[in-house]
């Protein structure tokens, strides 16, 4: 079912882009929290030629993007100094300097809708810095928000400006561990079993992928690469050695898996006497 409305604003993400020959690679996406509001009016003009006393005789809308504005709660610092430019000094002050280089982003974000929701990724993103403002407290407290004026344009090699997916749909329960890419490879896995170390049993993460030609790239225990000395790796299925495992304290751990395709995947992994 379609939605026949749109409405509320969530789950905003930014992914810093680098330009290789002119082909974007886009970092992990990063969570912006308090999101307040987005507003995007489409950028383009229509092209019109006038013959044979047509005034429509050729007729093109050009789409160059959107542009608009981001409303925030709060710009955080982790955005300032990734996309903005900022610096942080060696006393933690962040410093802001008239030559730094603003660096272009994906931009995702979600809406509710009265059926499904969406998911929405905008390929090719530039911000400006926030305004500065505040005012005096007086009887009652009112936050004050920061709006980033952002423009987005074409992706340098697809020229893709956006690309929204339905909830139920190919892509969105992994939209934002990855920039969602037309006909992406798609990679999901459920967490494996509770590891007991009272027993003699390997962990296995069972992948499922939309390629049949992936691979593993790397792995991570919470956020420390694991060696492949502790993996055995089956098509795209991970397995980690009880030995490796028995060397964890007690609680849930973070398993991080990359593959050469597609989006990582992220499970956790409850380790217990």
């Amino acid at each position: 079912m379609s939605n026949k409305v749109k409405y509320g604003l969530k789950n905003v993400y930014y992914s810093v882009i680098t330009l290789t020959n002119n082909v974007p690679s886009y970092a992990t996406p990063v969570h912006i929290p308090g999101a307040v509001n987005l507003s995007l009016s489409p950028v383009g003009e229509k092209v019109k030629f006038a013959a044979d006393d047509m005034e429509d005789y050729f007729a093109e809308n050009v789409n160059n993007g959107y542009d608009g504005s981001l409303e925030m709660a709060l710009v955080p610092d982790s955005f300032r100094t990734a996309v903005l430019g900022d610096t942080i000094d060696g006393h933690g002050a962040i410093i802001e300097n008239a030559n730094a280089t603003v660096k272009r982003f994906a931009l995702m974000f979600e809406f509710d809708g009265d059926a499904k929701k969406t998911r929405h990724v905008l390929y090719n993103v530039l911000a400006n810095r926030p305004n500065i403002e505040g005012t005096t407290r007086s009887n009652t407290k009112e936050p004050k928000s920061e709006t980033l004026e952002v423009e987005a344009r074409p992706a340098a090699d697809t020229s893709n400006v956006r690309a929204k997916v339905l909830q139920g749909n190919t892509g969105y329960n992994t939209f934002f561990s990855a920039v969602y890419l037309e006909d992406a490879v798609t990679n999901t896995a459920d967490n494996p079993a509770d590891f007991s170390k009272a027993g003699v049993d390997d962990v296995t993460v069972d992948v499922t992928s939309t390629s049949l030609t992936n691979a593993v790239k790397s792995v991570y225990m919470d956020g420390v690469p694991v060696g492949f000395a502790h993996l055995s790796i089956t098509g795209v299925d991970v397995t980690l050695a009880n030995a490796y495992i028995d060397t964890l304290v007690n609680g849930d751990h973070t398993i991080l898996i990359e593959f050469a395709q597609g989006n990582a995947v992220t499970v956790i992994l409850t380790v217990g006497d």
